[in-house]
């Protein structure tokens, strides 16, 4: 069937200043379009034709196959015509518009075009759906009939009626007979989702829909500035590949420009730029996220996001915004996430949100999670406080700083949070993250244990299968009003199963000295993140889902754990529930470095390995390398401590919890600082993101060239774990990884004595605290890249130059050692 009524071509001018802004680029690779087949694409590739950006010139230039262009094109001398089949970036739209652009094509550009498009709603002979369609496929609709096109120009058609009103999924262009194309675009309205007029009760654990996707119809409606990027990236699919696909302000400044005190139109007024986007369809809205991917040093300070409804798509100058998301910090480089102000009715209905960032700034990505709802919807617009759902986001470090800080590390130097130093360190092998977790306790004189805060272990089962999702109610909240208390995922074996992660609900202190549930959140760790909760802080108690965990834990206990002084225990003033969403993500991502390295010696305690790591052989002969041993509390018992889930059997200061899926190991090891007090040291938990040093290999040997140690505090390393959620949250780094310590006794010299070196094996899981005073080889790592929480007393912050009393290294050169260690062949687990 052919139409050809209301076909026009449009001027430039006419498209792109009053038509444009009004459709969705449908066939653009950067919402999902793609260019899946061709007959032809000998010269340049079909995959340029769909490429957001325009066509660049690349005179001169010449490959294996000819002079190179940013387009399609094919052969010469086809009699016919060639094709390319483009599906569309959505299953569902109307097509009004192509833009057929044959810029910088001349003397080989296309003569003449002619398209076509597909529903997935039509069949092929068999009665099946379509879903790799080819020219012969049955159900081709002419929406453009064929049309002249010219050399090195753009040119713009108005479809026929088929293509305005269809549901189409993909597009066949032909170039007659052949030559090339710079760039295809097709512009339409995508079908929006089914709109109900009422939501089940269960909503919230159903699925949500981001409401200002492009590609159900969510559009910009205006900004108040865009000078380097436009916000019309801030709604498209992905995370971007850099800076210059997000949106972007110029600067702002105090005083200066439109904040001029005399001249400026916006004088007096808070610095802060705006972006108004109309929803695809009008709904209620579940939670926000804000993505400042690429933007790690002109990212926003803070943010807000209001919402309105409103009949009008465009004329907003009488709307009444209400602030759904209230003013949140933002951080580089990362995704933040946002539920809706506690005071917003349930099943309230929107139109339009606004997004305002504080005082300028870069953005990414920027999605609004929510359900279509009718603004005819019959649900009552009442907010109770007989109920409160929370759904549980992605944590980071921005939304739980109000209560206590995240404990991990990141990708790049650049990520890390404003305020959080970063160094290089151990010789240039590691990124040290500097402070990211506080360490403090404050009991009055004699009710906390002896020994101040420590380091303790905690195994944990699964509790929850939430592979499907759930939802679960909060039965408890509890606070430790004298102590901050930590929990780090520990790192697991290579060969283990997936970790699972855990809920973090938290809360601030309200006036009636209880938990404020205004202020609730409720956050998804992964094993990679930990957290330490500030003294006073309501939490739910360790909640560890989706698999097992083991946690190394840090606070000041009492000597009985139950009292009110460590920990103060209350029920909800409202019934509070948690939406869990489906969790863990696939794992296919994370891959081990260890593959092709197995043994079936490595982990049972037999063979070369263990006749290797259980010598009692330890001391240094002259000349001969020492030989690890695998850690164990006694063995390391003269230089510090080890951080375990099965500690001594001498060790009584243990609990369970009473269905014995979690047990607690306390005081493990001490964390000791004996700095002046006017020196400044602050105790802290920093991560070092410690990488495998050149020369350290399995089965060689190494030559010990640095020893240091700590005078003024001990120092705690625990590896942790490796997860992500995909999609959400930093990439796991590969499983695996362990660490090879190497030791000494102090000699008379004071310096490390060669005599005395000894080397241990920590496996995955384990951590370590050296004793004030004991010399230590820096950081080595075996096998793959691994996050250390490091805790420790300092007086350098990681800003300025260090202080000489935190670390005394000493290093061998000119082919001197300190002595040689044969590192072991094999992983130990």
């Amino acid at each position: 069937m052919t139409s050809t009524s209301n076909i026009k071509q449009i001027s430039l001018e006419e498209f792109d200043e009053k038509i444009k802004t009004s459709y969705v680029e449908v066939s653009s690779s950067s919402l999902g379009g793609k260019v899946i087949s061709t007959s032809d694409d000998f010269f340049a590739s079909r995959h340029n034709l769909i490429k957001p950006g325009p066509s660049i010139s690349m005179k001169g230039q010449f490959g294996p196959n000819g002079a190179l262009y940013d387009g399609w094109e094919s052969r010469r001398h086809n009699p016919s015509f060639d094709w390319v089949i483009i599906q569309l970036a959505t299953s569902s739209t109307s097509i009004s518009y192509v833009d057929i652009d044959t810029s910088h094509f001349s003397g080989n550009e296309a003569p003449q075009s002619q398209v076509f498009a597909l529903s997935q709603s039509s069949v092929n002979n068999t009665g099946r759906k379509i879903t790799q369609p080819s020219p012969n496929t049955q159900g081709w609709i002419e929406i453009l009939p064929v049309v002249d096109l010219g050399p090195n120009s753009r040119h713009i058609f108005q479809v026929n009626d088929e293509g305005k009103k269809g549901d189409w999924s993909w597009l066949m262009v032909r170039m007659i007979p052949d030559g090339g194309m710079a760039r295809f675009r097709a512009y339409g309205i995508p079908t929006s989702p089914f709109q109900p007029i009422s939501l089940p009760d269960n909503y919230k654990s159903l699925e949500p829909t981001d409401l200002i996707s492009p590609l159900i119809g969510g559009k910009i409606i205006s900004c108040s500035d865009s000078n380097f990027s436009p916000p019309q990236n801030l709604i498209l699919p992905g995370r971007g590949i850099d800076m210059s696909d997000g949106w972007e302000t110029r600067r702002s400044q105090n005083e200066r420009g439109k904040y001029h005190p005399f001249e400026g139109i916006l004088k007096g007024q808070e610095r802060k730029e705006w972006v108004i986007i109309k929803l695809g369809v009008e709904g209620v809205i579940s939670y926000i996220e804000v993505d400042t991917a690429f933007h790690p040093g002109n990212y926003p300070v803070a943010c807000t996001i209001e919402a309105t409804l409103s009949t009008s798509e465009t004329d907003l100058s009488s709307a009444e915004w209400t602030e759904i998301v209230g003013k949140k910090p933002l951080g580089p480089h990362r995704q933040h996430y946002f539920d809706i102000d506690r005071t917003i009715e349930d099943k309230r209905v929107w139109s339009h949100v606004r997004y305002t960032i504080y005082p300028d700034g870069g953005s990414k990505r920027l999605r609004v999670f929510g359900y279509p709802l009718s603004p005819k919807s019959v649900s009552a617009l009442t907010k109770t406080e007989s109920e409160i759902t929370l759904p549980v986001l992605p944590l980071t470090y921005e939304a739980f700083k109000p209560y206590g800080q995240v404990i991990q590390g990141w990708s790049y130097p650049s990520s890390a949070p404003k305020g959080v130093a970063v160094t290089t360190a151990n010789q240039g092998t590691a990124t040290k993250f500097h402070r990211v977790g506080k360490i403090k306790e404050s009991y009055p004189e004699g009710v906390g244990k002896q020994g101040g805060v420590t380091v303790g272990s905690v195994k944990a089962a699964n509790r929850l299968d939430i592979a499907q999702g759930m939802k679960i109610k909060v039965e408890l909240l509890e606070r430790h009003a004298y102590t901050t208390q930590a929990f780090i995922p520990l790192n697991r074996p290579a060969n283990s199963s997936p970790p699972g992660s855990f809920i973090v609900v938290a809360a601030l202190n309200g006036t009636d000295d209880k938990p404020d549930l205004k202020t609730i959140k409720a956050f998804l760790a992964t094993a990679a993140q930990g957290v330490s909760f500030d003294a006073g802080t309501w939490h739910h108690s360790l909640l560890t889902v989706g698999g097992n965990l083991e946690y190394a834990v840090i606070e000041r206990g009492t000597p009985d754990p139950s009292i009110k002084a460590y920990v103060e225990k209350v029920q909800p003033s409202v019934t509070t529930y948690l939406q869990i969403p489906p969790f863990p993500p696939p794992n296919a991502n994370i891959v081990s470095r260890l593959e092709g390295r197995s043994s079936p010696d490595r982990s049972n305690g037999t063979g070369i390995l263990s006749s290797i790591l259980n010598s009692t052989s330890l001391l240094s002969s002259e000349g001969s390398p020492i030989k690890p041993t695998i850690i164990t509390p006694e063995n390391f018992a003269p230089f510090g401590q080890v951080i375990t889930t099965t500690p001594a059997a001498s060790h009584t200061d243990s609990e369970s919890s009473p269905d014995g899926l979690t047990t607690k190991n306390n005081a493990l090891s001490s964390i000791i600082s004996t700095y002046p007090a006017e020196s400044g040291a602050v105790t802290s938990i920093s991560v070092f993101r410690a990488t495998e040093k050149i020369g350290l290999e399995r089965g060689k040997t190494f030559d010990v060239k640095y020893m240091e140690r700590h005078q003024f505090t001990s120092q705690t390393f625990l590896p942790m774990g490796k997860a992500e959620w995909s999609g959400k949250s930093e990439e796991a780094l590969p499983i695996g990884g362990e660490f090879l310590v190497i030791v000494a006794e102090n000699g008379a010299d004071d310096k490390p004595d060669p005599k005395t070196i000894k080397s241990f094996i920590l496996p995955s899981n384990i951590g370590v605290t050296y004793s004030p005073g004991i010399w230590h080889h820096p950081v080595l790592i075996l096998d793959a890249t691994v996050d250390l929480a490091c805790i420790e007393t300092q007086i350098s912050t990681g800003v300025h130059d260090s202080d000489e009393r935190d670390c005394e290294l000493i290093s061998w050169e000119d082919g001197e050692v300190f002595g040689r260690v044969d590192v072991p062949e094999y992983s130990t687990q």
